[in-house]
């Protein structure tokens, strides 16, 4: 039946609802506890390098609160699919699509550099949203 259920089979006739029900229930289970361990075997390793801040990072209290935020337009909190996605992306320290081999300054343009660059990038942008608010 295990077997079933993670093979994702829709067809468990024959066994008891509450039987597939606790099985399941065991599969995530130990699903969560391997996830977990795999976790802490990465925030352990000392060369855990980008992986290591990004699950860091996340797990600070409060991380994760913007997730949770209605999304109210006048008060400026939405976010439409491409920033949600490129959210998502800087959050775990995922590459971002179709961003520039270089940024106007000149140098090779990456993720970090996208955010610290004073020519260009989310720095000018976040300083003139501030700057442009009511």
């Amino acid at each position: 039946l295990r077997k079933l259920i993670l093979d994702q089979q829709s067809t468990l006739d024959g066994y008891q609802t509450e039987t597939v029900a606790e099985v399941t229930r065991d599969c995530l289970k130990d699903k969560e506890v391997r996830l977990l361990r795999k976790i802490t075997e990465i925030v352990a390793d000392p060369s855990g390098g980008r992986l290591k801040r990004s699950i860091t990072l996340a797990q600070e209290k409060g991380a994760g609160a913007w997730l949770t935020v209605l999304p109210i337009g006048s008060l400026g909190w939405v976010l439409n699919k491409e920033e949600f996605r490129d959210a998502i992306r800087l959050r775990y320290g995922w590459q971002i699509p179709n961003i520039p081999a270089f940024c106007v300054c000149g140098k090779k343009n990456s993720v970090d550099h996208t955010l610290i660059c004073k020519n260009g990038g989310y720095l000018i942008f976040r300083h003139n949203k501030i700057r442009d608010t009511n």
